[in-house]
């Protein structure tokens, strides 16, 4: 008896949806480190904040934070693109997935009508038989 195709589209549907599983789980991975880096950086730019506002902070504290936050800027913008980015990432990853398990759901339901209509068809075959035996009685 020859392979049913649907059965390899359905085999092929499964692995497919297992890697967009993976891949969104190392999406989220990423961005939860992007966010953590992100969010490091504007801690530590408000602790030193805090420590140049400060009254008895002199000139010299004051003069090097600004110093500092132009340096710490551009740290800053590139995590907050890189947290873009993996937020972005994951947003693919989520709708890979969801066209992954939508694609799965319709060939299983495929295999499922054809699996229906199997059945339909063999019991007609089956009432067919006997309606022909009792005629022939």
């Amino acid at each position: 008896m020859a392979r049913d195709p649907l059965d390899a589209l359905i085999r092929l549907r499964r692995l497919s949806l297992e890697e967009a599983t993976r891949d969104l789980g190392a999406r989220l991975a990423e961005e939860a480190e992007a966010v953590a880096a992100a969010a490091r950086i504007e801690a530590l730019i408000a602790a030193e904040q805090e420590a140049a506002s400060r009254l008895d902070a002199d000139d010299a504290a004051v003069e090097g934070f600004g110093r500092w936050l132009r340096r710490i800027g551009q740290e800053r913008a590139a995590a907050a693109a890189a947290r873009d980015r993996a937020e972005v990432e994951t947003a693919r990853a989520r709708a890979v997935l969801g066209v992954s398990r939508g694609a799965l759901a319709a060939a299983e339901a495929e295999a499922q009508r054809r699996a229906e209509q199997a059945r339909a068809d063999g019991l007609r075959r089956e009432q067919a038989a006997i309606d022909e035996r009792a005629q022939h009685r």
